[in-house]
């Protein structure tokens, strides 16, 4: 995975993720929505082969765009290793 940060101003975050698609980008759109500062989320993945994706994150200006972006990959984290506990603890039960 690269990141190449496109345009990065205090109310707004424009980035590209390559090697990524859905899989990633999706769930971090959620979780950026979580933000009451958040103003826009989207993403777009040009073509399926490309294995790139776009993504913008804008804010009301309260807090930084890169700032909320960093929180929701943190958020992410956290979410996946609380489903690899909770998954391993059900391989254990079954």
């Amino acid at each position: 995975m690269n990141i190449n940060i496109i345009k990065n101003t205090s109310r707004e975050l424009e980035l590209e993720i390559e090697g990524e698609g859905h899989t990633l980008c999706n769930p971090l759109r959620e979780i950026l929505f979580e933000d009451a500062h958040l103003t826009f989320a989207g993403y777009s993945v040009p073509h399926p082969l490309t294995r790139s994706a776009r993504f913008i994150v804008r804010t009301d200006g309260k807090v930084k765009a890169i700032n909320s972006f960093k929180k929701a990959a943190k958020k992410l984290i956290e979410r996946t290793e609380e489903l690899r506990t909770e998954f391993k603890k059900a391989l254990k039960a079954a």
